[in-house]
């Protein structure tokens, strides 16, 4: 009950974030940008993601956590709002490289608020409950397209009368205390550097391989002769993530988080192996069932893992490291991921399969190598 507040805010804004993220490639293109400069404004929003990881620990420990999202809220909506004064392109860079550290520094501070409020062994569940919440409104705000006027400048006060709206339920927020720990968990607050490692490079390979299916994934569809079907692919694709969240948040918390990597990683793979062979509509269904399912939930498990048993200001640095290596991801994987799928009509899916046989081989040297025991030498 306590974090609910936390969950309308998340709500509100990422109801207004994520429909002017479609809403400005939209709005450019119908403007006759060329594609190249959509895609760079498309850019300099991840590249204020990736700036602001650097110091969004400080600012989150400066301010408190209340304080930095309201202040991450201005910073939107007031982004929002001024993309409306100028069609100036160096403008526009700055405030979407403004927005991206905003929403960064938003990420980070529920995250590690999310993680922090939650018990040690359902910090898992916690993670599920929040990527639930965060992707149903991310896809409802896609509805906002259709339904709101875009060539005018009634989008962007739409997008920023929510981003505003988001910081009335944080009045009923109780800053979070995440230094509150029990005897038994101070006894046990480190986290090893192996299992900080692999959250982190677990959360690279969730930013690859996400940032590949949401940017890429429907020119693929396309190439497959698939493209009067793109909408309802990507929304069973968006659907099944949303869908196993809550039960992957339950298995990781019952039978161990790095358990079900491995069964993320499978799927996944099986899901691209099934996508590659078979042309069958039931079967094309399926490999999206198993992409969305495995894909989508990787990045929470990873870091509820990385973050181990982790409190206060170490939570906080270890929520903006992992940011700052899922934003890597995010602009590395549909790079190498589009050069592949130049190539050959395939390319996604065997980037996406060479990705998780990399992070499957990960796994299984962390196995053989980190839980071995060393020995005594006489």
């Amino acid at each position: 009950m306590r974090l609910i507040p936390l969950y309308l805010h998340l709500i509100l804004l990422t109801l207004g974030n994520a429909f002017l993220l479609t809403l400005v490639a939209v709005y450019l293109s119908a403007q006759g940008t060329p594609a190249a400069q959509i895609g760079l404004v498309g850019s300099a929003f991840y590249l204020g993601m990736l700036g602001a990881s650097f110091f969004a620990d400080h600012f989150i420990q400066r301010l408190g956590h209340i304080r930095a999202l309201v202040c991450c809220c201005l910073v939107l909506g007031v982004a929002a709002w001024a993309l409306t004064w100028t069609n100036l392109l160096p403008v526009w860079l700055l405030l979407r490289m403004l927005a991206g550290m905003a929403a960064a520094i938003g990420f980070v501070a529920v995250e590690s608020w999310v993680l922090g409020a939650s018990p040690l062994n359902k910090r898992s569940f916690a993670m599920a409950r929040y990527m639930l919440i965060y992707y149903f409104s991310y896809g409802i705000s896609q509805l906002f397209i259709d339904w709101v006027p875009t060539l005018g400048a009634t989008g962007f006060m739409v997008a920023t009368g929510l981003c505003f709206l988001s910081m009335l339920p944080l009045y009923w927020a109780k800053q979070p205390d995440l230094h509150t720990q029990s005897a038994t968990e101070m006894a046990v607050m480190p986290t090893a550097r192996a299992d900080r490692t692999l959250g982190l490079v677990g959360c690279l390979v969730a930013g690859m391989l996400l940032g590949t299916l949401s940017s890429l994934m429907p020119i693929q569809l396309e190439q497959l002769a698939l493209g009067e079907e793109v909408g309802l692919y990507m929304a069973w694709l968006i659907l099944c993530g949303m869908a196993f969240q809550l039960p992957n948040g339950v298995l990781a918390d019952t039978f161990g988080k790095r358990i079900m990597m491995v069964v993320q990683t499978a799927m996944v793979a099986v899901g691209c192996v099934i996508l590659w062979e078979y042309d069958s509509k039931s079967a094309q269904l399926i490999a999206f069932a198993l992409l969305g399912g495995g894909g989508f939930t990787l990045y929470p498990t990873t870091m509820s893992y990385a973050c181990g048993k982790m409190q206060g200001r170490a939570l906080v640095k270890m929520a903006q490291k992992l940011m700052f290596t899922y934003s890597i991801g995010s602009l590395t994987g549909p790079m190498i991921a589009g050069i592949m799928l130049e190539r050959q009509q395939g390319g996604l899916f065997l980037f996406v399969m060479l990705l998780v046989s990399g992070w499957a081989v990960g796994l299984l040297m962390m196995r053989l190598l980190a839980d071995k025991p060393v020995g005594t030498t006489i």
